[in-house]
């Protein structure tokens, strides 16, 4: 990878790791305010909704399709015609979403004042159909975001993000003041409020970078349509997989109780604190320059971004993965136990257990974002669309095991973990087998290093914690456990010459 990629990996991270800084102060916010009960769930599986179509429509197949061709049209007639196209797009996005967006709440409100319901199922379809509108304001603004990118552009959708934390965590203080299901409401418009918001501050950027973005709907476009036919079995793949994580708060609030999706959340947003500050930085970063290497048929290129690419996550994930699950506890404990979630039995602990099946699979999350990424490069969406259907009939079938066992809830982070993981190396097969360009031996021998300082961490980190060489109060511990495995692990990689340290230090090439 180039200096620019690390550089730009660098920036996004750091405006992503303000970002999900802020969203840990949200959720603390709302696990003060609502706890792990009936209310936090019908939240956590309402707020879903307009999660997946950000991840299909949004960060999904939309950017992964567009991205390759507003880059192309880019390169080739500059501002004008990147502006052009992009007018076509966001006008074409913005009506069919808010189209369905609008025929899904009235379908939604009927079914509230036709059937009986439980209070559960109530509240989940009423602030369904609050934040619903946020499905297509998000879709528009990872768009935008996205067109910042191929402009080189990359810190105001990086930044987007932190609008929202902070119209939630204004959301969930205000709602805190309330009754929790007059707060759980304030909290659904807080979202809607924040999405608008976040396309105003996008939409002003490209302004000022020399798009004008004129809206238009144009269904015949010959780069419109192009984006369109590659969305389609994209769509599909990612539908499936956000399936999958639309039916875990589902299945943990059927099988296990009222906590079960509330958990699940909490834990979810723990291990994806670091995904979201390496891998997907790393993978917004490197995927315009995958697209160049494979548009310019430089596959040696290709290959030896992506093999670099593949080492960097690790460098970060392994080390997050195994200091995750060493101070699992005290993290839980400082961040969340307080207000209405203190009120709740065991809710720390079956947090943790969550949290412990999910960073098994962190490395794995965080490399698919990468694989991913250079399949779509190339031009090849059926090989992701494949292991993402495999991926949701294996998952959903130990789901169904999993979740009945005495792990609970926690067995549907197991399951996610190992599909995840599973899912990632017959990525990783397929790509070599195509095209033999992954650069095996340099992972191999990189990767080994990184394991080794990994463990040199956790170990040191462990050994502070069991033999109480540091002050034993929590809001002490926690800082002081991750400040000895930051060292440790610099330390340890430093001696073992890993060539990750200099790089994200330095970003040499």
């Amino acid at each position: 990878m180039s200096v620019k990629v690390f550089r730009s990996a660098r920036l996004i991270s750091v405006l992503t790791l303000v970002s999900r800084v802020l969203g840990l102060g949200r959720d603390m916010a709302c696990s003060y305010a609502f706890g792990v009960g009936a209310i936090m769930s019908a939240w956590t599986i309402a707020f879903q909704i307009p999660n997946l179509f950000r991840r299909l429509f949004g960060e999904g197949a939309l950017t992964a399709a567009s991205v390759p061709v507003f880059t192309e049209r880019y390169t080739r007639e500059g501002v004008e015609g990147l502006d052009d196209l992009a007018g076509r797009v966001v006008g074409l996005l913005a009506v069919l979403l808010g189209g369905i967006s609008v025929v899904a709440d009235l379908v939604m409100l009927l079914i509230v004042w036709c059937c009986p319901l439980d209070e559960t199922a109530g509240l989940i379809l009423r602030l369904t159909i609050i934040t619903l509108p946020f499905s297509a304001l998000i879709c528009v603004t990872a768009l935008l975001g996205s067109l910042q990118n191929v402009m080189g552009r990359f810190a105001p959708a990086a930044a987007a993000p932190i609008v929202l934390n902070v119209f939630m965590i204004a959301g969930a203080l205000g709602g805190s003041r309330l009754e929790p299901r007059a707060g759980i409401v304030v909290l659904a418009v807080a979202v809607v409020l924040a999405g608008i918001a976040q396309v105003v501050w996008l939409a002003w950027g490209l302004r000022r970078a020399g798009l004008r973005l004129r809206l238009r709907i144009d269904w015949h476009n010959p780069y419109v349509r192009r984006i369109a036919i590659t969305m389609l079995p994209m769509t599909a793949g990612l539908g499936a997989v956000q399936l999958n994580a639309l039916l875990d708060p589902l299945l943990a609030l059927w099988f296990v109780d009222d906590s079960g999706p509330a958990i699940l959340s909490y834990a979810q947003r723990l291990y994806q604190f670091p995904l979201g500050v390496f891998a997907i930085a790393l993978a917004t970063a490197i995927f315009p320059a995958l697209s160049r290497h494979a548009a310019e048929g430089d596959l040696d290129g290709l290959g030896r971004s992506l093999s670099r690419g593949i080492c960097v996550a690790s460098f970060e994930a392994l080390p997050c993965a195994l200091g995750m699950i060493v101070v699992r506890y005290p993290l839980i404990e400082l961040l969340f136990n307080r207000g209405e979630f203190a009120r709740a039995e065991d809710a720390v602990g079956r947090v943790a257990f969550a949290l412990l099946m999910y960073a098994l699979g962190i490395w794995a999350f965080g490399i698919n974002q990468l694989i991913v990424r250079a399949f779509y490069a190339t031009g090849d969406v059926r090989t992701p669309l494949k292991a993402s259907i495999a991926n949701v009939v294996v998952n959903f079938g130990l789901n169904l095991v999993l979740v009945q066992t005495p792990l609970r809830e926690a067995g549907l982070a197991l399951s996610s973990a190992i599909t995840g993981t599973l899912q990632v190396s017959w990525l990783l097969w397929r790509f070599d087998r195509k095209l033999r360009v992954i650069e095996w031996r340099l992972i191999a021998g990189r990767v080994l290093r990184i394991v080794v300082a990994a463990a040199i961490m956790a170990m040191a980190v462990a050994a502070a914690d069991r033999f109480h060489l540091i002050d034993y109060r929590t809001v002490i511990r926690l800082p002081a456990l991750i400040l000895v495995g930051a060292a440790s692990y610099v330390a340890a990689a430093y001696i073992l010459r890993v060539r990750e340290l200099r790089e994200m230090i330095g970003g040499s090439d």
